[in-house]
């Protein structure tokens, strides 16, 4: 698709390099596109980036190796690309030898699934991932509480996080601050208008977490 996407505008058309804006999506994340549409990536608050000129050509891995071959090229990229392209793993990325000064000081945890051969969910600086493995395998793989729990134990991961106790959180607004009931076993939240909203929280553990049946055999 890359190199598709380098041959496109003509012959004499050539790529280069932009920062994205500072917004919040993609935060100024570096992209590629053609300079035949300067003016619309100008107006759209992209920067370019010529230091770097165009891509070249026969960029052995298009369209990120003629940037990742500058001496200051990858350190060009937000922390945030690097480790959502996962190319901190010099094997992920597409020059191998590139080195990313900028995530000095992160430490990045993998959590895999066990189920399956998607790519591990990312922790960074111990924030995220193992909220993101639980979700996965309770929607994906099915998995219920303790079933996680049992996982949790084994590898030593703490699934408390996702499965707290039933708690009344505030608001601290201007507005009087009301009770909000959820419930510790999925992502239900009991509706503002209920009249009797711990009665309502109640009925539903009731018919949707039936107690887990056991047989006992011999």
């Amino acid at each position: 698709m890359a190199e598709e996407g380098l041959k496109r505008g003509g012959k004499f058309d050539r790529a280069m390099y932009f920062r994205r804006p500072d917004k919040p999506y993609h935060r100024k994340w570096i992209t590629w596109g053609s300079r035949t549409h300067m003016e619309g990536f100008l107006i759209r608050g992209f920067e370019p980036l010529w230091n770097y000129g165009y891509i070249a050509t026969d960029d052995p891995c298009p369209p990120w190796g003629t940037i990742l071959q500058h001496p200051n090229g990858p350190q060009e990229f937000p922390v945030e690309q690097v480790i959502s392209e996962r190319w901190y793993i010099p094997e992920n990325c597409p020059i191998p030898s590139a080195r990313f000064p900028q995530l000095q000081g992160n430490k990045i945890t993998h959590y895999p699934c066990p189920e399956c051969e998607r790519a591990p969910f990312i922790a960074i600086n111990g924030l995220g991932g193992v909220e993101d493995l639980a979700r996965h395998l309770r929607i994906i793989h099915s998995w219920d509480r303790p079933s996680l729990m049992k996982y949790g134990e084994k590898v030593g991961l703490d699934f408390d996080v996702v499965y707290g106790d039933l708690k009344e959180s505030f608001d601290f607004s201007a507005e009087e601050s009301v009770p909000v009931y959820v419930c510790d076993e999925c992502d239900y939240v009991v509706k503002d208008d209920s009249k009797n909203p711990a009665a309502s929280l109640r009925f539903h553990k009731q018919g949707a977490h039936k107690p887990m049946e056991v047989e006992v055999v011999g």
